[in-house]
């Protein structure tokens, strides 16, 4: 399955207050709290704008994912390429992330938070275990360009099994700070992720 841009591209007003709205919304009330007209009456939009550009709900919540995804694995890609040592890439990445707490992200990942809402729904459970190979392969790429302390270049299955700890403890992380608004977890992540540098 390819990432679905055009679920959240658009030159259309309508179409980008409706995913304002929404992406607010599904994020301070949670996916299943949030209904079609309370989005529609928070964008100031039509159905008939709505279902233009997203025939369900499941389509909202699969643009908000999507846009969640590009925000989160963007972010880590660019202090990628500026940080080329994993010590200096893991902790400017926790400390962006700190400040990004503070700011945006009160409740947690907002793509872990949706995802969890939405497990009896096929359709979006189905585009996030696809979604999470991606995220993999992304850290994967990252650690590629990586400079590790051991200076030991790392094999393909080396690289994987760090990228899917980093999401692992990522996500439990922020799971964890997003039920107890405990930054302990951050720092717990930070001390986690940087023990995968051997």
């Amino acid at each position: 399955m390819k990432i679905q841009k055009d679920l959240i591209r658009s030159e259309d007003p309508a179409k980008e207050r409706i995913l304002k709205a929404a992406f607010k919304l599904f994020y301070s009330k949670g996916y299943p709290n949030t209904g079609i007209n309370e989005i529609l009456e928070e964008a100031g939009a039509f159905k008939k704008s709505l279902y233009i550009h997203f025939p369900s709900k499941k389509d909202l919540g699969k643009a908000y994912l999507l846009e969640q995804e590009e925000a989160i694995l963007g972010f880590v890609k660019r202090i990628a390429k500026r940080e080329k040592k994993y010590s200096d890439f893991i902790k400017s990445w926790m400390k962006m992330l700190r400040r990004g707490l503070k700011n945006t992200y009160i409740y947690g990942c907002p793509y872990a938070n949706l995802s969890n809402q939405t497990h009896d729904e096929p359709e979006i459970s189905d585009f996030v275990k696809v979604a999470l190979s991606r995220w993999v392969q992304d850290f994967e790429n990252c650690l590629k360009e990586i400079t590790w302390s051991s200076k030991k270049v790392k094999t393909e299955s080396e690289l994987k099994e760090i990228s899917e700890s980093i999401l692992f403890y990522y996500q439990g992380a922020l799971q964890l700070y997003g039920m107890s608004g405990d930054f302990k977890h951050i720092h717990r992540l930070e001390k986690a992720l940087l023990s995968l540098d051997k």
